[in-house]
């Protein structure tokens, strides 16, 4: 077994004693392919928790200033995170990520780009949706939010392809997938 696996193991074990954790959803989670698992950003946890109730081995964008981190930095490439320079265009980012998900794997993305305090929203920039459109693959939303995570069901963006250069397309696209993301933590 990898050490991602036990690590997940581990992780859930620990969640579901201490804290009760919650997975809804789970239904929405692809049994093979690649997507894009696109949780809001509120807490540190988030990461661990958007994790931990996917059955599938996941990839992680992570903000490259984490990697120079000793132990954290360590594991969090053990984990299978690539780093990403936040607040500029990161074409290495970018090329890696549609990379690992032509091979098959999901990967982690926070569309918030960070952390964003409850009640508010972030104003999303639309590299998301054309990310799936460039790797050809589902966007599949969640909520994180204390000791829950929920899981929509997969958005596909395929139909897009011709308009991922329209700005204003691309936009609109983006602040219904954020509205999706946040309806999620209204369900019961």
């Amino acid at each position: 077994m990898n050490f991602y696996k036990v690590a997940v193991k581990a992780v859930n074990a620990i969640l579901h004693v201490f804290i009760l954790f919650k997975v809804k959803g789970k239904e929405n989670i692809p049994d093979k392919g690649a997507f894009l698992l696109c949780p809001n950003h509120r807490a540190f946890r988030d990461p661990v928790l958007a994790a931990a109730g996917c059955h599938r081995q996941l990839t992680f964008m992570a903000k490259d200033d984490l990697f120079d981190k000793p132990f954290l930095g360590w594991l969090i490439k053990k984990l299978g995170a690539f780093p990403i320079k936040r607040g500029r265009g990161d074409a290495a980012a970018v090329m890696a990520a549609i990379k690992i998900m032509k091979r098959g794997e999901p990967t982690l993305i926070f569309p918030e780009g960070k952390r964003v305090a409850k009640g508010e929203k972030a104003q999303v920039n639309p590299g998301i949706i054309r990310l799936a459109i460039q790797a050809n693959v589902p966007i599949l939303p969640a909520y994180v939010t204390g000791n829950t995570v929920t899981y929509g069901e997969p958005i596909y963006y395929g139909d897009y392809a011709e308009q991922a250069q329209n700005a204003d397309v691309m936009q609109s696209l983006t602040d219904e997938l954020m509205e999706k993301i946040y309806s999620l933590g209204t369900v019961k």
